[in-house]
């Protein structure tokens, strides 16, 4: 959620702000603000909206401050307004902040911070932190000592970043629980003469040559020639920065409209690319960053995968693929249930968290939940300098390239992907996985990437359904066993960009209770590929029919039968059952872009959405 950017050099400080908060739009959009001490005097400037309303805001102001906060928002704590937007201030108007996450104890803050006279002017929880710094540095304590004292006082997960007006060459920032990144920029005679703050690092980018990842419980100033890190208890610390080797070109659209197509259309190559790393020439699979013995993972007896949303319904294939391929008892929940249902689990149990991002607030506090039952947790993620990376007992990393597009689509292939090499991985080492198995599993798997490329080619039938599906209210998709995943995908994809209604289902549960839903106005979209579900999926299809609903189904290329039973029909290449969901969620990817895009909707910047969820 929300993405914070703080500079200190020579650049133009709006331009970098502004360019800084753009790359980090898909954090959060409901409005912006940047604050800049220019001139001696603070100075800041908000708008309700994207970062075009906070542009035309400043347009044709000349600012000639050499250091700045910027915030774009999604909001938690009051609705979105100019009034709610960060950065916030203090009374004095001396001392601003901009924060990402939640101050669980704002509201005892807030009375508090009342009763002894201070005025709030906002319904958010970051106000209080400008007024806690105010209220201490009126007691005579510096400006790191107020800050620190300041941090004390918060309950919750945030990074912050905050700029005083009589101290013009720092700014101070603090990381629990919510990411934050410092970088290093420019250098004159070897030694630094910038330094940035980012939420992420595509805000930074091309800018910053190095980057340290702020670890939780730590917090410090940039000035314009190093950065100074102490932990909780004001001890200093050492940075470790690391080479920025994130590219221009992956944080950009190039030629594509939006980032969500380009995304969808990096899959073949990604997973092309994905493919050469995890597959020696034999065969074997491999994953060099995983910390974990193959004897350890060879006595597995049961796995726990918790995740949220789109990853959460990879977890679902996997948990499929871990029960097939290895046969270990699995089970897949919601992050936000597993850490508070107290699940049952056992010394043999592996949790696998998976999160995109590495950042998301429900899967970390999953990670938690294990660790506080002495189980190990291994992580699928995109993100190896993330939180959930460093505390995992291993990782898996996804290889996706970064994901900007909200409605994520390349990492989740790339969790189906990795789930499934892992599966084979782990039955390999309990000998209960054939090597003859796994190589004919692993040859059809090689042929993913161009089986893709030829959907892709082939458009015309998704945008004739997404022509059609552009003036319903109410979608349903139905899809059985590796599949099931598919339409619960497949029906989030479509409401998270388009805003129709979309219920995923099992197949087998659809007459006990949604087939309700169905009549002429309400269409199914039925995935039903070669396989051993096909006859029972042409149930569910002659089910709908019966009952006049409108039927779109995803068809194995061939299959005439289907095709004469259905309204719309989208084929995809012939493939083994066990791999259809790595090609039947691309058409429903560009069936969500294409209705979107019809129905003029935003489709990189959805509403209520962002990308990154790091709170609770």
């Amino acid at each position: 959620m929300c993405g914070i950017v703080g500079y200190i050099g020579q650049k133009s400080i709006e331009s970098v702000l502004i360019v800084g908060l753009k790359k980090l739009e898909y954090r959060g959009y409901d409005s912006a603000g940047i604050a800049i001490v220019d001139r001696g005097e603070l100075i800041v400037d908000k708008a309700k909206g994207k970062i075009s309303e906070l542009e035309e805001e400043i347009k044709g102001r000349s600012f000639q401050g050499q250091l700045g906060i910027g915030h774009t928002r999604w909001a938690t704590h009051g609705e979105p307004s100019k009034l709610n937007a960060h950065p916030h201030i203090n009374q004095d108007r001396n001392i601003a902040v901009v924060q990402n996450g939640i101050i669980e104890n704002f509201l005892e803050l807030k009375e508090e911070l009342k009763n002894e006279g201070y005025v709030f002017t906002s319904e958010t929880d970051t106000e209080i932190i400008a007024h806690l710094i105010t209220n201490f540095t009126k007691q005579g304590f510096s400006p790191e000592q107020s800050f620190l004292r300041t941090l004390h006082r918060l309950d919750g997960k945030f990074a912050i970043a905050v700029i005083f007006e009589n101290v013009p060459n720092k700014i101070f920032f603090a990381r629990n629980g919510a990411p934050l990144i410092v970088g290093s920029g420019e250098l004159q005679n070897g030694e630094p003469i910038e330094n940035f703050l980012a939420s992420d690092l595509p805000a930074i980018v091309p800018l910053a040559r190095t980057a340290y990842y702020v670890k939780d419980g730590e917090w410090g100033y940039i000035n314009h020639s190093k950065v100074e890190l102490f932990n909780w208890e004001g001890e200093s610390l050492t940075l470790e920065f690391q080479k920025v080797d994130l590219k221009v070109e992956e944080i950009e659209k190039g030629d594509y409209p939006h980032f969500m197509l380009k995304e969808i259309y990096e899959q073949p190559d990604i997973i092309e690319n994905m493919l050469k790393k995890r597959i020696l020439p034999e065969g074997k699979i491999r994953f060099d960053e995983m910390e974990f013995s193959r004897e350890y993972l060879s006595k597995l007896g049961r796995i726990l995968i918790q995740a949220c949303g789109t990853s959460l319904n990879a977890g679902l294939i996997g948990k499929l693929y871990l029960e097939m391929f290895a046969k270990i008892y699995t089970d897949a929940d919601f992050s936000s249930e597993f850490r508070y249902r107290n699940p049952v689990a056992e010394g043999d149990t592996l949790v696998i968290g998976i999160s995109q991002s590495g950042e998301t607030a429900d899967t970390l506090a999953g990670l938690h939940e294990a660790k506080a039952k002495f189980l190990k947790v291994l992580s699928f993620l995109n993100n190896p300098n993330s939180t959930l990376s460093r505390e995992s007992d291993a990782i898996i990393h996804l290889l996706a390239g970064h994901e900007i597009g909200v409605a994520s689509t390349k990492a989740y292939t790339s969790e189906v992907l990795h789930l499934f090499l892992f599966s084979l991985y782990v039955g390999g080492l309990k000998w209960i996985l054939p090597k003859d198995q796994r190589e004919e599993l692993v040859a059809d798997l090689l042929t993913v990437p161009e089986k893709m490329r030829k959907i892709l080619n082939n458009v015309e039938p998704i945008q004739k359904v997404a022509n059609y599906l552009k003036d319903v209210s109410d979608t349903v998709f139905l899809g059985r066993t590796f599949n099931y995943a598919t339409a619960l995908e497949g029906a989030l994809k479509l409401k998270e960009i388009s805003y129709i209604h979309a219920s995923g289902y099992a197949g087998g549960e659809f007459k006990h209770g949604p087939i309700a839903l169905i009549d002429e106005g309400v269409p199914v979209v039925i995935i039903t590929p070669r396989g051993e579900i096909r006859e029972k999926m042409i149930s569910n299809l002659q089910e709908v029919k019966a009952r006049k609903g409108v039927i779109i189904s995803v068809i194995t290329k061939g299959d005439a039968e289907i095709k004469g039973l259905s309204d719309f029909s989208i084929e995809i290449p012939d493939i083994g059952e066990e791999l259809s969901p790595l090609l039947t969620v691309v058409p429903l990817q560009l069936l969500a872009y294409y209705t979107a895009l019809y129905r003029g909707c935003d489709v990189d910047k959805p509403r209520n959405l962002a990308k990154s969820v790091t709170v609770e």
